[in-house]
């Protein structure tokens, strides 16, 4: 199969590029290089330079994507492109904005008139804001920031394309997603990753608050797998998943896991949380995805970690 992945030399995109080659498909991936790294698929291009080809550009280019869908033979879409943090929102959000949702619709449009069926898309779990976890698909949420609120459009988006014009759309609401590749990110990076990369250096890593607050943490591999099942799943357009563990785990455990795997014990500097409507909980009510996707998270917390430090070994010195 030919399929387009955006935001394909991102974090999350390269490893969705990466597991598509691996499973014999034919990749395209389009990535404007806001955040996204070209290095971040050097290790797969060469492996299988008949798979993968590498696209500089940007969803928001309409052209552009109507002719790379055509030319290539574009099958299938997974959408990673994104605007992906509310920080990131702050110097002017209707950037974001039309990234995120302009982007989004010149993705569908190319689906709609080249006759693709399916379109894979990432939304975020921030939708669910303060809402109490377990954080469920069928809740009522209210986007409080312009992050939240272009992800939320997203997924009306596509729930709009697959009524009018029977495209499958799938949304996936990612519960923070960690692992390696992600050092391009910088301060836009998970916080298991900000963590390891200050405890490397001997510098404490810094929490807002007192560490009590938890994620849902999900190794950045499952996530690849719960793209390529929904790309292969069928009947369930305009669904809408989350994808996470099912288990929430403590920033002050996080800093104790990464101290046990690299021999430390370097303690974190807690100052006050100067973030309004802070989110303190997010745990992903995973029935859904098992039960109607086929998905459910294979790495645990301790695994993901270790394979995580030791990636990262042999990146920051």
């Amino acid at each position: 199969m030919n399929i387009l992945v955006t935001g394909g030399a991102g974090f999350i995109g390269s490893h969705v590029v990466e597991e598509l080659v691996k499973k014999g498909h034919k990749v395209v991936a389009i990535d404007n290089l806001y955040l996204g790294k070209p290095e971040n698929l050097k290790e797969i291009i060469e492996a299988y330079p008949d798979r993968v080809i590498f696209i500089q550009g940007d969803v928001r280019d309409a052209e552009l994507i109507m002719k790379i869908v055509k030319e290539h033979e574009i099958e299938a879409i997974s959408h990673q492109a994104a605007v992906s943090s509310a920080p990131m929102f702050i110097p002017d959000p209707r950037e974001g904005v039309e990234a995120n949702i302009l982007g989004f619709l010149n993705i569908l449009e190319a689906a709609r008139r080249f006759d693709i069926e399916k379109v894979v898309y990432a939304s975020t779990s921030s939708i669910y804001n303060i809402l109490p976890p377990p954080h469920r698909e069928d809740m009522n949420v209210k986007p409080r920031t312009f992050y939240e609120y272009s992800l939320w459009m997203r997924e009306h988006a596509a729930r709009i394309y697959h009524d009018l014009y029977r495209i499958e759309t799938i949304g996936l609401r990612y519960f923070s997603i960690y692992g390696p590749r992600e050092q391009h990110k910088g301060k836009y990076a998970n916080i298991i990753s900000q963590f390891i990369w200050k405890i490397m250096k001997g510098e404490p890593p810094v929490i807002y608050g007192d560490g009590t607050q938890t994620r849902d943490f999900t190794y950045v591999k499952d996530v690849a797998e719960a793209n390529i099942i929904a790309l292969k799943k069928k009947g369930i357009g305009g669904e809408i998943f989350n994808i996470g563990t099912g288990r929430e785990t403590s920033f002050n455990q996080i800093v104790e896991l990464i101290n046990r795997f690299l021999g430390t014990n370097i303690q974190p500097k807690y100052v006050p949380n100067p973030i309004k409507n802070y989110v303190y909980r997010t745990q992903a009510d995973t029935t859904k995805a098992e039960k109607i996707l086929g998905f459910k998270a294979k790495t645990d917390l301790e695994t993901g970690v270790k394979t995580t430090i030791e990636y990262y070994k042999n990146i920051i010195k």
